[in-house]
């Protein structure tokens, strides 16, 4: 076990060192902040401290439960009064013995109830109680979230708890459950985290709207239920995210593309979504042909709702919802592509089309077209497929990117001024269509932007 070192902070009487500051100090890993419970005044005690590191103190929470977080040297430490009036009180209300520890900062001596640290040397994520998982059920995910950040195991008599109190999780604030995913999402174990969840029913009582997916079969196109092919989804944007160099061997332009990491937990969250509109849209034809019209569109409506409930921001909803509704786009292309119908325009349109949200999604959008081509468990057209979008990924790296970055020929003053036009919608629709011919190569001066706008009003002269 790794030596808890406190001399940092003052050695205040009745203050500890408690709970996942403890913990990641012991694995060696550096606390994000420092977490302190008090039998003093906690305002006064949070302010002694503060003096004594030269730092400043605020207040946070609301009544009953705020806490005094003091900032000083880049550390950011959090003061709260202990819970029941004692530290071994407080650790008994806690939610994990591996989060129940702490450390006197006047006498460093360690206190451990209930063996975590036993079971942080064995990676095992074990609950104190039963009834302290029913006092907050948020705790039935952060279970999952631990196990995922830190690679452990639940023991078996947590996971029967969690299965039989997995209904309380929607008693807790959308936005504190959106946290935990978001949180669990970061990591690499996310797939494997996921499917504990589903033995334990934590994951349908959370997206009930997860659960018809399993009783809903697909076309000659997957191998897979709807349900196992979202998980086979998970699973490869995953390796995709955080080990690419597994699955894009040869293809060099996706090796080269990046989407940024803040991005990474929306992603696998939107595919963990993308075919939940499936069961509402499958239809069978006269042939016995499975098929699933617009799911992608029913998906990014059900996902709307799922967003508003976990009180997801405007931003991220939009993110969300631009993946889902437009995640068939690519496999468009691409059987254009197969079947020579494939045009540049058509190219730059999707290629403009993953800039409407003034950032760059092109590849968010490939990457999880390729996860979902991989999820289907048909080798036929995989490899084609990744062929096809490092070609595509290649002409908007080198092609697109650098003439986007132009200015463009014409806006909205050259239409009045040069066409007479009023201010209409009609604005934007001629303008987009001259950046479509501009991004496709077939123009490069103003003058052949006139000529475009010219023919398109279908008018004989510039006079």
């Amino acid at each position: 076990m790794n030596q808890i070192n406190t001399n940092f902070i003052p050695k205040t009487p009745k203050t500890y060192l408690v709970g996942g500051t403890v913990r990641d100090m012991i694995l060696g890993i550096p606390p994000k902040d420092y977490d302190l419970v008090t039998l003093e005044d906690p305002r006064q005690t949070a302010g002694h401290i503060a003096s004594e590191m030269g730092g400043h103190v605020i207040s946070l929470g609301k009544p009953g439960k705020i806490l005094f977080r003091i900032i000083t040297r880049g550390l950011s430490l959090d003061v709260t009064p202990a819970l029941g009036g004692s530290i071994e009180a407080d650790l008994k209300k806690r939610d994990f013995t591996v989060n129940a520890l702490a450390v006197s900062l006047r006498s460093g001596r360690f206190i451990d109830l209930f063996n975590g640290a036993v079971d942080l040397e064995n990676k095992i994520i074990r609950m104190i109680s039963k009834d302290n998982l029913r006092a907050d059920p948020i705790r039935l995910l952060r279970a999952y979230r631990l196990s995922a950040f830190l690679d452990f195991s639940i023991d078996p008599e947590t996971c029967q708890t969690i299965a039989s109190e997995a209904f309380r999780i929607n008693t807790s604030a959308g936005e504190r459950v959106r946290d935990e995913l978001l949180k669990l999402f970061t990591t690499p174990n996310a797939h494997r985290t996921l499917s504990m969840m589903d033995d334990t029913g934590l994951l349908t009582a959370l997206f009930p709207e997860i659960q018809t997916l399993k009783t809903c079969s697909q076309n000659r196109h997957h191998q897979f239920d709807a349900f196992l092919h979202t998980m086979q989804a998970v699973y490869f944007l995953e390796k995709l995210l955080h080990a690419p160099e597994s699955l894009i061997i040869a293809h060099p332009a996706l090796k080269a593309a990046k989407i940024d990491e803040s991005r990474w937990p929306l992603l696998k969250y939107a595919i963990l979504l993308h075919d939940i509109g499936k069961p509402r849209t499958r239809s069978v034809d006269e042939s016995g042909q499975v098929h699933f019209y617009n799911h992608e569109q029913e998906s990014a409506d059900m996902a709307c709702a799922i967003n508003r409930r976990l009180r997801f921001s405007n931003r991220q909803q939009a993110y969300i919802d631009f993946i889902i509704r437009n995640h068939l786009r690519p496999l468009s292309l691409f059987t254009a592509f197969q079947k020579n119908k494939l045009s540049q325009k058509a190219i730059t349109r999707f290629f403009c089309k993953c800039n409407d949200l003034s950032i760059d999604l092109f590849i968010d959008l490939l990457i999880h077209a390729i996860a979902d081509i991989l999820g289907k468990g048909i080798a036929e057209n995989t490899m084609a497929f990744m062929d096809f979008a490092d070609q595509i990924c290649g002409a908007y790296s080198g092609a697109f990117v650098p003439i986007a970055k132009h200015p463009r020929l014409l806006n909205g003053n050259d239409l009045i001024r040069e066409f007479g036009i009023s201010p209409s919608p009609l604005f934007a629709k001629i303008l987009r269509h001259v950046e479509e011919e501009r991004l496709s190569g077939n123009i490069r001066t103003r003058e052949e932007a006139l000529m475009v706008v010219k023919f398109f009003l279908n008018i004989d002269n510039l006079s």
